[in-house]
């Protein structure tokens, strides 16, 4: 009669392992995602508009840090200044959310569930402006 116990060690050798290794990728992934958190807060984009009449630095989640001004808006109208603000911010925007997109890509792989989160975030929540010409 076999020993029904026989190759148990084994296998609790094999759930262990398992264990472990589970153990160790999910501290890899809190590691990463605390990386991830940090950048939310450091990381920040700046775009001036093609003449120089507008700079926007904006954060990741759409924050804007800085609107200056410079002497050639003074050749703007108000409605021409006012629209080229909004396109520069839209673009300062942007930025700062692919660079987040593309710090989850380096952190976790191009083609992982959060990279391709934040790059659709980028895309559908701030969208370039209609034009990249200013």
């Amino acid at each position: 009669m076999t020993d029904p116990f026989t190759g148990m060690d084994a296998g609790f050798d094999d759930a262990r392992r398992q264990l472990q290794e589970i153990r160790a990728k999910a501290q890899n992934n809190k590691l990463r995602a605390e990386a991830l958190a940090e950048d939310v807060d450091a990381i920040s984009e700046e775009v001036r508009s093609a003449r120089g009449e507008v700079r926007v630095r904006a954060g990741v989640g759409g924050r804007v840090r800085l609107i200056a001004f410079g002497a050639e808006a003074e050749h703007l109208s108000l409605d021409a200044l006012g629209h080229l603000t909004t396109r520069t911010i839209a673009e300062a925007q942007h930025a700062a959310m692919a660079r987040l997109a593309d710090r989850g890509a380096e952190l976790f792989g191009a083609e992982s569930d959060i990279a391709l989160s934040l790059r659709r975030d980028a895309d559908r929540g701030y969208p370039r402006s209609g034009t990249s010409s200013f």
